[in-house]
This record gives structure tokens, C-alpha cells and sequence, in this order.
């Protein structure tokens, strides 16, 4: 109970703060929270499994996690929300951000901190709530979007329906163990984050297809969803047991093949943006929606971790090259990390330096 009232506490102090601050940070935000949660839950462990760095990650994944709720809380009792989070149609799909950084939270108080299980009930209950709610604006956005009745530019970020959904069935099987026997719920909660990724993947396509675009300025940060999503799909059919080795040998190559081509597209991107703009503006620069593709990275290492550790993998090819993803990708994705915690020290000092500049 003490501990409750301590959570409770440390809530109202930060709402506190927000409020009188006007703290309101981006929808996406969120995208931090699945990003570093995910790497403390299945990437960390993987160099050291007696390690307490990976759990203090976990621990800092939490406060951050509080933070943005808070702040979330706050615009909507500040009447803000409309403004800040829902206005844009394509915005509104941010807002999945909310629930999968609450499903990753709920999974790391039940696997590193069970000393505080008793606020996961609760926070289970609220994020399915909130998970329906964003079902309901979803659907009502695609058909907005399909019927050609919104101009806005459709991209990954529309993929964050299939990340919510599939988010909600890693929870449920992550906190009770025995959740395997629900079937009909696992396999609803993944027909579902298939039927959001046609949807998604279709809009896109036609985005891509019907408008002219350049890669260099106009293919966006989280399109990486396109594999992302894919991957937690299997995650959540691996821990939920729907489906076959056979059916997972299949997505997992899927999933793959999409891994290769886009990074080809993002390493050619790259290229292209430094010639033009130079290094520090083509892409060392920091934005929220840049942590989508550290998740996504994670998600792929977390689909291959679970789908190597479960079964004896056939052909041998496959299985030498998932062996080499767990061995190097593990570094690649903490170099990201780093490089993309730098990026957003570097963003918090520069506005703070400009912040004081104004008023002077």
C-alpha cells in the first residue's frame, strides 16, 4: 500500500510540474518509452544477464514513461488535448505510442520490479481503455484517409494500429503466464494487427503511388513500421503459441526480406541527404519519430531471439543468419541508442540555450 501511495505521489508531483510549467510534450513521445523498454527487456540482458545496468534502464524507462502519461493527463485537463494530439488526422495515430509504452511499462514492473505488481491490474485495465478508444479514432481516421476526404501524407506512422494491438497480447501473456490458453483472444488481437497492416500498408501504397515523392525528402522515419510491426506480430503469435514453426519460419523471412530493402532505402537516403544538405543537417538531427526505428530493431532482435530460442531453425542458412543478427545486432542497436540519446541531449541544451537567448 506504501508503495502505492508513493506512486501515486510521485504522480501528482510531476502533474504538478507539468501544469504550472505548461510541459506538453509531442504525441509520439511515447515512441521513447517502447525504444529504450524493449531494449532493457530483450537486448541489454543479451550481454550480461547478471547485469543491473539493462534494469536501471528499465527503472529510468519507467520515470520517463510517468513523465509523458502526466503530460498526456495534463493537456487534457488543461482542454489542450484537441489541439496538441488529435487535430491532425495523421497525428492521431501517435496516440498508439500511449498504449504500447504502457504495455512495455506493465511488462517491466512485472519482470524486473514485482514489488509494485499491485499497480499492474490497474494499469492493464486503463490501457485497454485506452487501446479501444484508439481503436474507435483509428477506424474512423482510415476511412477518413480512404475515401479521400483527408490530403494528408499518409506514412508508417499509420502502422502503429498493428504496434498497439499486438502490444496488448505481449502483455497479457507476459503477465499471466496460463494467458496461451485464451486463444480466441491471441488470435483476435493478431488477426486484427493484420487486418491494420494491409490497411496501413494499402494507404501507403497509394500515397506512394498516386503522389509524386522523392526518397530524400519524403520517405519518413517511420516507415522502419513496415518491418517493425511484422515483428511483433511474430513476438506476440511466439509467446501466445498461435502459431505453427512453419507458419513463423514464414513471416520471420517476410519480415527479413522487408528489414533488407528498407535499410537499403534508409542507407540510400542517408547518402543523398548528406550531399545535399550536409552531415549535421541531412541527418545528424534529432526528432521523436527517430526512436521508432530503434523499436523497430529491437522488435526484429526480440522476433529472432524468441523464434531462435524456441526452435531447432531448418534450413541452415536461416539459422547461421539469425545467429549473426543475435551475436552483432545487439551492438548495432546500443550504438543507435547512444547515438540517438546524444542526438536528444544535444536538442534539450541547444533549446534551453535558445530559450534563455529570448529573454534576454
Amino acid at each position: 500500500m506504501l508503495y502505492i501511495i508513493g506512486f501515486i505521489a510521485l504522480f501528482f508531483l510531476v502533474y504538478y510540474l507539468i501544469y504550472k510549467r505548461l510541459i506538453f510534450v509531442q504525441t509520439v513521445s511515447g515512441a521513447i518509452v517502447m525504444a529504450v523498454g524493449v531494449f532493457s527487456l530483450n537486448v541489454g540482458p543479451n550481454f550480461s544477464e547478471n547485469a543491473l545496468w539493462y534494469k536501471l534502464l528499465a527503472l529510468v524507462t519507467i520515470i520517463i514513461w510517468a513523465f509523458f502519461m502526466t503530460s498526456f493527463a495534463a493537456s487534457i485537463l488543461t482542454s489542450k488535448f484537441k489541439k496538441i494530439h488529435y487535430e491532425h488526422p495523421i497525428g492521431r495515430f501517435r496516440i498508439g505510442t500511449w498504449v504500447a509504452s504502457t504495455s512495455v511499462t506493465v511488462i517491466i514492473i512485472s519482470n524486473y520490479f514485482p514489488i509494485f505488481n499491485r499497480i499492474v491490474i490497474p494499469l492493464i485495465i486503463i490501457n485497454t481503455c485506452l487501446w479501444l478508444i484508439y481503436f474507435i479514432v483509428s477506424i474512423k481516421t482510415i476511412i477518413q484517409i480512404w475515401t479521400g476526404k483527408s490530403n494528408e501524407n499518409v506514412n508508417g506512422i499509420l502502422l502503429l494500429t498493428t504496434v498497439s494491438t499486438q502490444s496488448l497480447a505481449l502483455m497479457y501473456n507476459n503477465v499471466w503466464d496460463d494467458f496461451s490458453s485464451y486463444f480466441y483472444i491471441n488470435m483476435t488481437l493478431i488477426i486484427l494487427g493484420f487486418i491494420f497492416y494491409l490497411l496501413s500498408a494499402l494507404l501507403m501504397l497509394k500515397r506512394y503511388v498516386k503522389f509524386t515523392w522523392s526518397l530524400m525528402d519524403d520517405w519518413m522515419a517511420p516507415n522502419c513500421i513496415l518491418h517493425g510491426a511484422l515483428s511483433i506480430i511474430g513476438s506476440a503469435a511466439l509467446i501466445s503459441q498461435t502459431f505453427s514453426y512453419r507458419n513463423l519460419l514464414a513471416l520471420w523471412s517476410v519480415v527479413f526480406f522487408i528489414f533488407i530493402i528498407h535499410e537499403i532505402l534508409e542507407i540510400s537516403r542517408g547518402v543523398f541527404r548528406i550531399q545535399r544538405y550536409g552531415f549535421i543537417k541531412g541527418i545528424a538531427f534529432y526528432h521523436p519519430s527517430q526512436w521508432s526505428r530503434i523499436f523497430t530493431f529491437c522488435m526484429f532482435y526480440t522476433f529472432t531471439l524468441k523464434f531462435n530460442t524456441n526452435f531447432n531453425i531448418k534450413p541452415a542458412w536461416i539459422a547461421s543468419t539469425q545467429e549473426a543478427i543475435l551475436i552483432y545486432g545487439k551492438w548495432i542497436i546500443a550504438a543507435i541508442l547512444i547515438i540517438e540519446i546524444a542526438l536528444l541531449v544535444h536538442s534539450l541544451v541547444t533549446s534551453q540555450k535558445q530559450f534563455k537567448t529570448s529573454f534576454r
